[in-house]
């Protein structure tokens, strides 16, 4: 006989619900028929058979192994590439929190992290083991009311002054947050340094609109194809170059990671304008979390196949000045900065002669005696796709 639960999301304001949708639309974006059926009262919950709960888990769990560089499901192996690639608990407090949020149906103790210690329960522990109490069960599990949530489901999306203290009044069930953890592994885009001693949490997440719940697998399998480890080096070659800003820094990651789609994912992609349906959150990593900023990815740079060769020649100039010898890295870095600057003022503003001011602050660098004929192959290439982009 099945059997159904219910998953209760959080309110609007926190960035839980945001993680709780990001696990949902995985299977609802499989049932368009249900998902119209049940957004415009997500506020009471979602309904899961235990079949549909089975599917969420499964789409959550061949998502993570292809994040995570793995070529099929351990759970062992899938926790481990998890905690050498996860977000970090914030209060003192989580730890008690993750405890009553850990299904008992996989021991995690058989998977020793590789220290010393003991390992510490959190997002990862949570994940798999509730990926395997959905699975064992055939998603017929039970849940019960927890009295704590992690830390960083708290955090406010919205920063008015009203919202304060209403967070402590809204209840929790252990499978609804279990199934926001899972939201967390997914939408986790890594931890940058913006600083000698600064460093910052980054979190992919939909919008919220209905449109947003649509394409999951599309726009995480794309962003973070070839593995997490792939996207953060590519996002922080770009955050590392002098006078570059945060905020188009990792516009321009998103984007180069977008351009490298097949041309029916990109079709799809900017068809519907998924990336501006998508945000990127960032979070220190202090004490209590603390959204500190937020992008909404754009379409801007993929729009045509124009404007995508020259994000994908500039990511290709990127991966060759970052292979190359320190010296070669001090002189291109701080003109591809400029160069992302004025890539970005070009599209964002119509102004597409910017363009030619990148050609000409790197143009001359392609005669210097240090640079090898790989980096000289990429300055051609990537002036030439500027100057297409004029045409």
């Amino acid at each position: 006989m099945s059997s159904s639960i219910t998953i209760t999301l959080l309110p609007e304001y926190m960035l839980g619900r945001y993680f709780q949708l990001v696990a949902l639309s995985l299977y609802l974006s499989s049932d368009p028929g249900k998902l119209r059926s049940i957004y415009g009262a997500l506020d009471k919950g979602v309904e899961l058979r235990d079949k549909e709960l089975v599917e969420l888990v499964e789409a959550a769990r061949d998502l993570l192994l292809r994040k995570y560089g793995l070529e099929e499901y351990e759970p062992c192996k899938l926790l481990n590439a998890m905690r050498r690639d996860s977000p970090k608990a914030y209060y003192p407090n989580d730890g008690r929190v993750f405890s009553n949020l850990l299904y008992t149906s996989f021991n995690i103790d058989f998977c020793p992290s590789g220290k010393d210690r003991e390992a510490r329960i959190s997002y990862p522990e949570i994940a798999v083991s509730f990926i395997e109490e959905v699975l064992s069960r055939n998603g017929a599990i039970s849940t019960e009311t927890v009295n704590r949530r992690p830390a960083l489901f708290g955090s406010f999306i919205f920063s008015e002054e009203k919202l304060r203290g209403l967070g402590a009044r809204a209840k929790h069930d252990k499978a609804s947050l279990a199934v926001g953890v899972l939201g967390v592994m997914v939408s986790y885009a890594g931890r940058l340094r913006v600083g000698p001693q600064e460093s910052m949490e980054l979190f992919i997440v939909p919008d919220g609109s209905i449109d947003s719940l649509r394409y999951p697998h599309l726009m995480y399998g794309v962003l973070f194809d070839k593995g997490i480890e792939s996207w953060r080096k590519l996002a922080s070659s770009i955050v590392d170059l002098p006078n570059t800003s945060i905020e188009r820094a990792l516009v321009m990651a998103s984007s180069i990671k977008l351009s490298t789609a097949g041309d029916l994912d990109l079709k799809q992609i900017t068809g519907f304008w998924l990336p501006e349906k998508y945000i990127i959150l960032r979070v220190k990593p202090e004490q209590r979390p603390n959204i500190s900023g937020s992008n909404t990815l754009t379409s801007k740079f993929i729009a045509s196949s124009r404007d995508i060769s020259i994000v994908r020649e500039l990511g290709s100039l990127l991966y060759a000045v970052r292979a190359s010898k320190t010296s070669v890295q001090e002189k291109l870095y701080p003109v591809v900065g400029e160069c992302v600057n004025y890539i970005t003022e070009a599209y964002f503003t119509g102004n597409k002669t910017l363009l030619v001011e990148c050609a000409r602050s790197i143009t001359p660098l392609y005669q210097d005696e240090d640079l090898t004929d790989e980096v000289r192959a990429e300055i051609a290439r990537f002036v030439g796709v500027l100057s297409h982009g004029l045409d």
